[in-house]
């Protein structure tokens, strides 16, 4: 792979349209130190534009077998141990997933720190050459610089290098005046220097923040039968399938996908539960990111068992498919808490109206995953009996 400037500071046209700033301007909206950026304007002249247009194929439909979860929730976990492949169809959301993803790796480090104090790292691994692909890139530049800029978080810099092979976009979180996280083989990772940089002041930030790469807290769960385990979505979208690794993995693009886009709210979260963190109140934590929840809930219960229950989340969002809650991707977290911490947590919760959902406890009779989704009552239930296994794409 080699770095391509001209991807970055070339002028962009898509369906026909001239895109009004070049990734690179979108990106410094979010710079730390944007005076020490390249002059876009200047650069955009040694590069000539990059015309492409979206690609949409017709959206395919996941029809859910329940008989098959065990299959599904295999190949699933099977596929979140690979680095993922650039979703090409969903820039937007696939974007905002990897940039939660990276900020809530960082919730159960050892440290004190805030939302605000974290940097965000981005690199782009990027096949050029097929239609579509650049326009997608833009794309993600785009989700990426809005999002980042509504979390109040900044970027410390970033990198496209163009592949032959597949895309893909990697995002990573850490504090500055720390050494930069180790990412990438080779010599063509960008490197990482170590900045001063000066902190302002603002609600999501520590004055003195610091971070260790040791977790506060396990990522996998105790075997304590009284504990609660707790699944807090770190959006309000709704549960889609579009763009998830189940859809994916079975060749699929399983229709609409969430639409990831109240960074207020994953603020509010991310605060409650890295407070938590910090003060022994989580005994264990993981995030929910690509796969679902059901994935994350087969990581986390490692040698022990648990019995998902999602009747809440059905009702709660009033969804008649179980496999929209188990596998549509919206960032989150799965906590573990002691029984008698269980008011505290949920005056935090209820204090920063922050939704959660007990979904189980340890168990001890089986090993893995078993869902509970039998107990719809009801609007979930009239859902489920009037639309009855509603495949995905359709609504």
């Amino acid at each position: 792979m080699k770095e391509n400037e001209s991807a970055l500071y070339s002028q962009y046209i898509i369906d026909g349209i001239r895109c009004e700033m070049t990734p690179a301007e979108l990106l410094d909206e979010c710079m730390e130190c944007p005076d020490e950026v390249m002059a876009d304007g200047e650069a955009a002249l040694c590069f000539n534009d990059i015309i492409d247009e979206s690609t949409e194929p017709p959206l395919s439909s996941f029809q859910y077998d329940r008989s098959r979860f065990d299959e599904y929730l295999a190949r699933t976990c099977a596929a979140s141990a690979e680095e993922r492949e650039f979703t090409m169809l969903y820039p937007d959301h696939f974007t905002r997933l990897q940039i939660s993803r990276a900020l809530i790796s960082r919730l159960w480090s050892e440290g004190h720190f805030r939302l605000g104090n974290l940097r965000i790292w981005a690199q782009w691994d990027w096949n050029t050459r097929p239609i579509g692909n650049m326009a997608s890139f833009y794309g993600s530049v785009s989700a990426a610089s809005d999002y980042i800029y509504g979390l109040g978080v900044r970027m410390s810099d970033y990198l496209f290098l163009e592949s032959d092979g597949r895309s893909s976009a990697r995002f990573f979180a850490w504090l500055p005046d720390t050494p930069g996280p180790d990412i990438s083989p080779g010599e063509e990772m960008h490197p990482y220097a170590e900045e001063n940089m000066l902190f302002k002041s603002s609600p999501y930030e520590s004055r003195h923040p610091w971070i260790s790469e040791k977790r506060k807290c396990p990522g996998v769960m105790n075997r304590d039968r009284s504990s609660w385990l707790l699944y807090i979505p770190f959006d309000t979208c709704s549960f889609r399938l579009g763009g998830s690794l189940l859809s994916q993995v079975f060749g699929h693009n399983g229709g609409r996908s969430p639409q990831i886009s109240d960074p207020d709210y994953f603020i509010d979260c991310y605060e409650v539960v890295r407070e938590l963190v910090e003060d022994g109140i989580v005994t264990a934590g993981t995030g929910v990111c690509d796969g679902g929840l059901a994935t994350a809930a087969e990581r986390f219960c490692g040698k022990s068992g648990i019995d998902l229950d999602i009747c809440g989340l059905l009702s709660s969002y009033q969804e008649a498919d179980a496999a929209r809650i188990l596998f549509g991707e919206i960032p989150g977290v799965l906590i573990q808490i002691s029984d008698e911490n269980y008011d505290y947590v949920d005056s935090q919760f209820i204090l920063q109206d922050i939704a959660y959902y007990p979904v189980g406890h340890p168990c001890e009779d089986h090993e893995g995953v078993r869902v509970n989704d039998s107990c719809r009552n009801g609007v979930a239930g009239i859902l489920a009996s009037l639309l009855g296994q509603t495949s995905e794409g359709e609504d």
